[in-house]
């Protein structure tokens, strides 16, 4: 697949995103938040769930306020004050890079965390980035698979699912272009797609989500992937056409809070099991934090995520909610992250392991 995705650069064709929220800046901007405990019954509660019960938790949100990791950081710390009274500040960075090297360079006492994705992993993975995953950060618990990823194309593609599309980009190698990221976890989910089903695809560079939905509606692009939400209403509205979702293994589209149609099924329910991408949301604090307080936060953390409040919100993002304990949440992320790194060698992208 080293050469199975060919870049070009697709001009003159510009859309232009903005996502505005209050407390967004050019650098990073704090929001304080707290709960006065429910009695002594959460001041107990907070004697024994590793947070640190009287300082201010700094939870860095690695991007700018109102994306998809914003909100859910945001409904953690609601949780959090809600149930066992702690205090918050959820810190954004314009810069992933300075809001992971942020937690990494902290103190490891539990008073500054982050939740990462796959964006650490692939910035290390190709040399974009000096922070390591692995040796900097303390993993305190995998938490909610990202969802799903919807593989959209124009309205009038001459194929009406995945299979078709691999059909026809097998009898014309080359000319399908394929709208993502220079670098980025799109891009690494079409490594996925041309490694494992063996098509060759152009790579045109379309950044936001925003100029995939334009080049899509236009037919400059073949393919893209979009969330959900825009998908249903640009494929109400006539503009593209959805041939399948790429989400975790064994994720299935009925996983998703509202009921989609047949054509939104994951490409693994349609029979590729292997063009699978797992994408997890990780809580994650300083190397060299203490294992006992570690064990405490992973455990306290799943009754966070369980509450009624917290799943509902998770959820409304298009996130499938989740915990996992220490051991299953080490596993998800070594097998995600040597996933990346298969990718990344394959793309010709590999720097750095």
């Amino acid at each position: 697949m080293k050469k199975s995705m060919k870049c070009i650069l697709l001009s003159g064709i510009l859309a232009v995103s903005m996502l505005s929220a209050a407390g967004c800046g050019s650098g990073k901007a704090e929001e304080t938040s707290g709960a006065a405990p429910a009695g002594q019954a959460a001041s107990a509660a907070a004697d024994s769930i590793g947070f640190p019960k009287d300082e201010t938790i700094t939870l860095v949100v690695p991007g700018k306020a109102g994306g998809g990791s914003d909100l859910g950081i945001r409904y953690y710390s609601e949780g959090l004050n809600r149930l066992y009274g702690l205090k918050t500040t959820v810190t954004n960075y314009d810069s992933n890079t300075v809001g992971h090297q942020t937690v990494a360079a902290s103190k490891p006492d539990g008073t500054t965390l982050t939740i990462a994705t796959s964006a650490l992993n692939i910035q290390y993975i190709t040399g974009n980035a000096q922070v390591n995953p692995i040796d900097d950060f303390t993993l305190i618990a995998c938490l909610q698979d990202n969802g799903f990823s919807t593989l959209a194309v124009p309205a009038d593609a001459p194929y009406d699912d995945f299979a078709g599309f691999v059909e026809y980009a097998k009898a014309h190698p080359g000319e399908l272009n394929a709208g993502m990221p220079a670098a980025g976890a799109n891009t690494f989910l079409f490594g996925m797609l041309t490694s494992t089903t063996g098509i060759e695809l152009n790579s045109v560079e379309c950044a936001s989500e925003s100029d995939r939905l334009t080049n899509l509606a236009g037919g400059f692009i073949d393919i893209g992937v979009v969330g959900v939400g825009n998908a249903l209403e640009y494929e109400k509205a006539g503009k593209l056409k959805v041939i399948g979702t790429v989400s975790s293994d064994g994720t299935v589209i009925g996983q998703y809070p509202e009921e989609l149609p047949e054509n939104y099924k994951t490409l693994q329910e349609q029979g590729f099991d292997d063009c699978v991408l797992s994408v997890y949301h990780y809580l994650l604090g300083p190397a060299g934090m203490d294992e006992t307080m570690v064990s405490q936060i992973n455990a306290a953390m799943q009754a966070v995520v369980e509450d009624e409040t917290v799943n509902a919100g998770i959820a409304s993002i298009g996130n499938i909610p989740g915990w996992h304990d220490l051991a299953e949440s080490r596993e998800i992320r070594d097998g995600e992250y040597a996933q990346f790194v298969e990718i990344a060698k394959e793309l010709d992208m590999f720097v750095q392991e």
